[in-house]
């Protein structure tokens, strides 16, 4: 990894929302995070807001055009030279009430040298109901629309399942 000194990389997701089912993603089990089940997302792009990025992965990774809604959650890690993640903070929106802070707490990794990952997730709803999900890219084997209560019984990528609770805590999932 490059060095880094206090920087931040931002990764957005979205969680597809059809008739109160959410869109999985099943990842491959010889990839990053394999065997998991998650929600499309990436890095953003230079000049790219974290929605818009949201927005661009849900239509590469699965070929849906979604319309991104609110930020449901947003955690911050650090990530060491090594590529270890120490979380920090996490906060989650509901509405307008901001639920914890994004206020960094002191980590000591034995590295001065650090990168503030955010990993921002929207809610979504598609533009075309009904359409067709294609897996585009390498890194998934398989998708599902499950409802909240399937979606608790698969192992999931770790912010998936705080995502899945706040977005049914909003009553999404219903």
């Amino acid at each position: 990894m490059t060095r880094y000194h206090g920087e931040q990389r931002w990764i957005a997701h979205a969680l597809p929302i059809r008739t109160g089912r959410v869109l999985l993603l099943h990842r491959n089990r010889g990839g990053d995070l394999g065997d998991l089940w998650g929600i499309p997302g990436g890095s953003v792009a230079p000049g790219e807001t974290p929605a818009q990025a949201a927005r661009r992965e849900v239509s590469e990774e699965t070929g849906l055009d979604v319309l991104i809604a609110d930020e449901l959650t947003h955690f911050v890690n650090a990530e060491t030279e090594d590529g270890e993640f120490v979380v920090q903070a996490a906060a989650i929106q509901i509405g307008d009430i901001q639920i914890g802070d994004i206020q960094p707490v002191e980590t000591h990794t034995g590295d001065d040298h650090t990168v503030d990952i955010h990993v921002v997730t929207f809610g979504c709803f598609e533009n075309t109901i009904d359409r067709d999900v294609s897996l585009t890219t390498p890194e998934y084997c398989e998708f599902e629309w499950m409802s909240f209560s399937e979606a608790t019984h698969v192992p999931l990528v770790w912010h998936v399942r705080r995502t899945l609770d706040n977005a049914e805590a909003l009553g999404l999932l219903s």
